[in-house]
């Protein structure tokens, strides 16, 4: 996906891309929340950004199977149903959030309890459970 700073930013905040996730995803700048690394791993779904991906979650990544089925999704909306923890203060953080998308044509709900830690200073994206 081009890079346009000037878009709105896929995570649904409704902010610039520049303004929202590029400054981590682009930059190299740390996510402050577990909240700001959930939307930018989202945007990171959205932009195809797998290395980004790998780089923020707290476990290996299974490169090859996560690119296949990113190739074959699209992601359309973001929503964030409720934020436990996960302040710049905090050590570990828990959110609950529904990613819209298709999948080879097909339209699906993923509604996640995700798990965040933070190591060394820095969000990671430790797990999460399929919520109901």
């Amino acid at each position: 996906m081009p890079d346009n700073p000037n878009e709105t930013c896929p995570c649904g905040s409704g902010k610039t891309y520049e303004a929202c996730c590029r400054r981590y995803l682009q930059k190299g700048l740390q996510a402050p929340t577990a909240e700001a690394l959930l939307r930018s791993r989202y945007t990171a779904y959205v932009r195809g950004d797998l290395d980004y991906l790998v780089d923020t979650d707290f476990h290996e990544v299974d490169k090859e199977a996560t690119e296949a089925w990113m190739r074959s999704t699209r992601f359309y909306k973001l929503e964030i149903l409720k934020i436990y923890k996960g302040k710049p203060l905090d050590r570990k953080g828990r959110i609950e959030f529904k990613a819209y998308f298709t999948e080879n044509g097909e339209k699906r709900v993923h509604h996640e309890l995700s798990d965040f830690e933070k190591h060394k200073g820095r969000w990671y994206y430790s797990g999460g459970l399929a919520a109901e």
